[in-house]
């Protein structure tokens, strides 16, 4: 039998990072966007018990055809048809230092105002990937949702805020002053560079690559069985009648 396991691990040490990093800057981040890192991943959940019977078709499928499971593989997002793909390992790579590890030297480095001003995008990089890995074995519509979700919430809530509060430290920083030099001002203008490069390549991330290079991915049925609906305006599934 396939076996189907959540890495709880990767999840448990994420999640102990996240929380560290809010300790330290956790007055920079907003209600909402912890209400979304939490909320968004409970929906997620909730959606694939109701709406997906706990994915049993797709991983019934799986069994009977005798298809090893492999989330670093050819389950990972995208099928596999991106991960061994070495212009996207590249894409991934770019993606990762931008997001998540740059920003970290900020956070650790840089002046406590430009520190505060990065926390709240790599809290939801930090909580985007929890979501990635404990999800694994869901149904592929909602895997797919996830990055969605967790961009498009990043693109329109904490990186348009960093990126417009770098534009106006960076204005405060540079007015009056011809020739700036002191530490704090090359932090500000790495501030905003970083700020600026992290909304555009997110906002390409989700425009371009998550809507139209890896969502068609999953419009094959086969691959992606259909939860047959018992309903028109509720996703609720179709219970099959029991036999006399």
């Amino acid at each position: 039998m396939t076996k189907h396991n959540t890495p709880i691990l990767p999840c448990l040490l994420l999640s102990v990072f996240g929380y560290f990093i809010y300790s330290r800057y956790g007055n920079a981040v907003k209600k909402a966007d912890l209400a979304f890192s939490v909320g968004f991943l409970a929906y997620i959940y909730i959606a694939n018990v109701v709406c997906f019977n706990s994915n049993r078709l797709q991983l019934s499928q799986r069994e009977e055809q005798n298809i090893p499971f492999e989330p670093m593989g050819q389950h990972s997002l995208g099928r596999g048809a991106f991960i061994v793909d070495p212009s996207f390992m590249v894409y991934f790579g770019v993606s990762k230092l931008l997001s998540l590890l740059i920003p970290l030297i900020l956070i650790f480095a840089a002046p406590s105002d430009i520190a505060l001003m990065a926390t709240p995008c790599v809290l939801i990089v930090i909580a985007q990937a929890v979501a990635e890995e404990s999800t694994v074995t869901f149904h592929d519509v909602l895997r797919i949702l996830v990055p969605i979700g967790y961009c498009s919430y990043k693109l329109f809530g904490p990186e348009t805020t960093w990126a417009l509060d770098s534009w106006s430290l960076l204005l405060e920083k540079y007015d009056g002053e011809l020739l700036p030099s002191s530490n704090d001002h090359y932090w500000t203008t790495f501030n905003f560079v970083l700020a600026w490069v992290n909304l555009s390549f997110t906002a390409w991330n989700l425009f371009g690559f998550l809507l139209l290079r890896v969502l068609p991915v999953y419009f094959d049925k086969d691959e992606t069985p259909r939860v047959e609906m018992a309903y028109t305006l509720l996703p609720l599934p179709k219970k099959k009648n029991k036999k006399m």
